[in-house]
């Protein structure tokens, strides 16, 4: 394929040419992720009033976001000014952004070897950086226009907390309602059980019942731990309070970094270089909030809140648009020495690119989610092909290490009890209701449509052999890329079961892609939601409106109406779910009863009476016990198990939502951050395969006295490198402990 017009594809560039340097737009994504990170912390922080409350968590997981943030601009006028370059795709603004979560990593990962935090420095500079780049910002903006993007951003931080706590996977009061009523999601305790494997015995393991490998996408787990580390935070409240705080601002600022980059790239070519418009966040909006009501998008699979209560997914994505666009940035590189892909002379920095870092890259997604892998690998193979790089012997090679690094990652993350063979239709036939299944690929996909139509649209494409043509002259690669993504992505869950609808972190992929695409040419021909001028300058009046106008005006009336009421409903149901917690706890302090009323929430803080409802609830000495072996130095963690017997129902029936046998083994690593021992589900309870459940050998038989003696508890632990075991029970609430050294086989009382 020869050179190929880059106003015409986002896929393509003119040779020769480079990106356009990030200038205004990135300090606006910079200040606008800011401020969400900031008010998700804020409002955090406001929904646990009157529990135990420190603020210094809050903050300092604020301030690693506010680092994560700038460290792309800031990291990039440090190689302006010391490299001599900025055009290099190592020196592009998505890999900066990749390198700053790595750099994080690898520093949380050494804080416990060294002993040494070095996070006040870090958080510092982020500080720093935030501040300065705000005030910069400032100076570009009008008082009316600063003030329009600052509330605006806060209400989108609002909104995203809302859709991340609204439900009872990882609300702020999670640890409150374990121990009033054990109404909590599973998924969180699994998560958290996983994470603390890692952190303390650098294991990828649930500890359930010993240390056996789960294969699973652990990678955003591991990935959390190094965090925890630097913000100084146990895993759980990791996942209730930095996650979104760190990660949601990520997600849309890694859809909006793409499409900066993008125009970027085109406005290389053009003398001016538009600002972002209101369209442009109105469109974010839409693609985010909904344009239609939530009952709607959840009738066609199209679930608003699982895009952020997947931590997986949520850090997932911003990944794969990162790599995307450090994968477009090295082909212009590449391209500057030659006219297309095919005749460019490979440097030895573009082999290294190649075969090293892509299918790391492509490893990663792998790790963080298999779905984003899997995805990763078909549109590789795709431009392979499209753009025929097949005819050039390193790019075959490449591919095939890509092929093999893809098929030893999957071996690695996916468990084969997970297979379940064809189920045709299963998506559609679980999630969407049969009249509806007409209308599943244009509501599912809708963004990807839309996407299409513009690009069609703005190529002046009105028939089919217009179309050929387009593809044939590469004109349309972008769109034929999302489209072959749309596709694949929707094909799992249209053949096969996955467990939970997770067939969605297929499908609703491309729904990202299209979106940071389309923002990136509403913010190249700097489109704008306001009135426009005629030709004579003057503003339109009412009779020169064209008539489309109007259907178009009242088909935005019903979007816009959705979308307020979609941007409410998340923020009421935290506020609900909060309160009722609260409810329940004066109530049994005897101080009220629950009403169910969202206005309840300013009366319902007094801490003295909060905390006699928790005294006074039923799992609340068991939750506080195995949350203070957690306070013991890993190192001691690492020598300890814990076992609690079959016997004990305080414990095993803690969890109280139905079929929630399975999960009960959870709350011991989740909590505690130490492995358990002989800690499958009792026999009779109907185990599911999922949840990495499939690693750990079944219970065949009930559990019996000779299973609980010291000299089978010691044989256990001793197997996985523990020296202790802490025998514990729960009976009425009281906690009974007993520590089991066995290292000379005797229990100590």
């Amino acid at each position: 394929m020869s050179s190929l017009d880059r106003r015409g594809s986002d896929f393509a560039a003119a040779p020769g040419v480079t990106a356009a340097k990030p200038g205004a737009d990135s300090r606006t994504l910079v200040v606008l992720a800011g401020i969400v990170s900031s008010t998700i912390g804020c409002v955090y922080w406001i929904l646990r009033a009157g529990f135990d409350n420190p603020a210094a968590p809050v903050i300092r997981s604020i301030a690693l976001s506010l680092f994560l943030i700038t460290f792309p601009l800031a990291a990039r006028k440090t190689c302006v000014r010391f490299l001599r370059t900025s055009e290099l795709w190592i020196a592009s603004y998505p890999f900066l952004w990749l390198a700053g979560l790595g750099i994080t990593a690898l520093i949380g990962r050494i804080v416990p070897v060294i002993g040494f935090n070095p996070f006040n420095a870090l958080a510092l500079v982020g500080l720093l950086a935030f501040a300065l780049i705000f005030v910069r910002w400032l100076g570009d903006q009008s008082i009316l226009k600063a003030f329009a993007y600052v509330a605006g951003a806060a209400a989108f931080g609002v909104w995203t907390a809302g859709v991340v706590w609204g439900r009872i996977y990882k609300n702020p009061l999670y640890l409150e309602s374990l121990i009033t009523d054990g109404k909590v999601h599973h998924d969180t305790l699994n998560l958290s059980a996983l994470g603390n494997m890692l952190r303390t015995y650098h294991a990828a393991t649930t500890g359930i019942d010993g240390l056996s490998y789960v294969p699973y996408h652990w990678g955003s787990a591991w990935l959390f731990v190094q965090w925890a580390n630097l913000v100084d935070i146990d895993v759980l409240r990791f996942y209730q309070l930095s996650f979104p705080v760190i990660v949601i601002p990520l997600f849309f600022g890694g859809v909006v970094a793409l499409a900066i980059f993008l125009r970027n790239r085109r406005a290389a070519t053009e003398t001016r270089q538009s600002r972002l418009s209101g369209t442009f966040w109105a469109v974010l909006l839409a693609v985010s909030i909904g344009i239609a009501p939530l009952a709607g998008m959840e009738a066609m699979g199209v679930w608003t809140s699982n895009i952020l209560i997947s931590e997986s997914y949520t850090i997932a994505i911003p990944m794969a648009l990162f790599l995307a666009a450090t994968v477009i940035a090295w082909t212009d590189d590449v391209k500057v020495e030659g006219n297309d892909l095919l005749s460019a002379r490979l440097a030895p920095t573009d082999l290294i690119f190649l075969f090293v870092l892509y299918p790391a890259g492509i490893a990663l997604l792998g790790y963080l989610k298999i779905s984003l892998m899997a995805l990763a690998f078909a549109g590789t193979c795709f431009l392979v092909f499209r753009l025929r790089l097949y005819r050039r012997t390193a790019y075959v090679a490449a591919l095939v290490v890509c092929a093999v690094v893809f098929y030893l990652t999957y071996r690695q993350v996916s468990q084969p009890s997970h297979n379940d063979g064809l189920a045709p239709l299963d998506y559609i036939r679980l999630f969407v209701p049969p009249p509806w299944w007409v209308f599943f690929p244009i509501v599912h996909l809708l963004w990807t449509w839309v996407y299409t139509v513009f690009r069609l649209r703005s190529q002046h494409i009105y028939d089919l052999g217009e179309l050929r043509f387009a593809i044939v002259s590469g004109r349309l690669i972008d769109v034929e890329f999302l489209v072959f993504i749309a596709t694949v992505g929707v094909i799992p869950g249209l053949i096969i079961h996955i467990d939970g609808g997770s067939a969605f972190y297929f499908s609703d992929v491309q729904r990202w892609l299209a979106c940071a695409m389309l923002l990136s040419w509403v913010a190249s021909t700097g489109a704008s939601i306001w009135p426009q001028r005629d030709v004579t300058g003057r503003r339109r009046v009412v009779g020169t409106i064209p008539t489309r106008a109007l259907l178009v005006a009242f088909v935005s009336i019903v979007a816009i109406g959705s979308m307020i009421s979609n941007a409410i409903d998340w923020p009421m149901a935290m506020l609900m779910r909060n309160v009722a917690v609260r409810q329940q706890l004066y109530a049994r302090s005897g101080h009220g009863e629950v009403t169910g009323h969202v206005r309840d929430f300013l009366t319902l803080r007094d801490p003295a009476i909060l905390a006699n409802g928790l005294a006074a609830s039923p799992n609340f000495s068991l939750v506080r016990e195995l949350e203070s072996i957690q306070q013991l130095p890993v190192a001691s963690r690492r020598r300890l198990a814990v076992f609690i017997p079959q016997s004990d129902s305080s414990y095993w029936n803690i969890l109280t939502r139905p079929k929630e046998c399975s999960f009960q083994p959870f709350v011991v690593p989740a909590l505690s951050g130490v492995v358990m021992i002989d800690g499958m589900p009792a026999l009779g309870c109907t185990v599911t395969r999922y949840y990495g459940m499939g690693s750990f050998v079944p219970r065949r038989r009930a559990q019996a006295a000779a299973d609980t003696s010291v000299q089978a508890l010691c044989s256990k632990a001793l197997a996985i490198g523990a020296d202790s075991v802490i025998f514990m029970r729960f009976p009425a609430g009281v906690v009974v402990r007993h520590d089991i050294p066995c290292s000379t086989g005797k229990a100590g009382d």
